[in-house]
């Protein structure tokens, strides 16, 4: 069965939260962890991790959306934050990969958001890569 479809469906809309993520006031930081939170169905980077969404919806409340990222993105996750006086970049290493994902966003928690994004976008595009690629027979390889 060929998921191309689906993962470009996919793709889109990562690139599209990403955009979102770049253009948000600071006061839309809860909105975009939530609207992460959905796009990502409730799991961290592959899915497979299930968020607790009571705590994060607890963190969202109190004002805490960077430590609600923090939730998303694991305990694993190397990360690097830089502030300036007009955005906010971070660059995110998620636990077993070999590349680095960068965002940015108006806040620390929303560059963070949309770093994390990235990292998901480059494995959803890998993935799709691979299964595009056309296999070859070994004796074309070996030449």
């Amino acid at each position: 069965m060929d998921n191309s479809g689906s993962e470009r469906a996919q793709a889109m809309r990562l690139r599209d939260f990403l955009h979102d993520c770049t253009g948000s006031a600071p006061c839309e930081e809860a909105d975009r962890v939530r609207d992460a939170i959905a796009l990502l169905g409730g799991g961290g980077l592959d899915g497979t991790v299930k968020l607790d969404l009571e705590r994060i919806d607890a963190m969202l409340a109190s004002g805490a959306a960077l430590n609600a990222v923090l939730e998303i993105l694991g305990r694993d996750t190397a990360f690097m934050l830089s502030r300036g006086s007009e955005a906010c970049l971070a660059t995110v290493v998620p636990s077993g990969a070999s590349e680095e994902a960068n965002g940015e966003g108006s806040t620390l928690a929303l560059a963070m958001l949309a770093g994390h994004i990235s990292a998901v976008l480059a494995r959803v595009e890998q993935a799709s890569q691979q299964q595009q690629a056309p296999s070859l027979p070994a004796s074309m390889l070996l030449h």
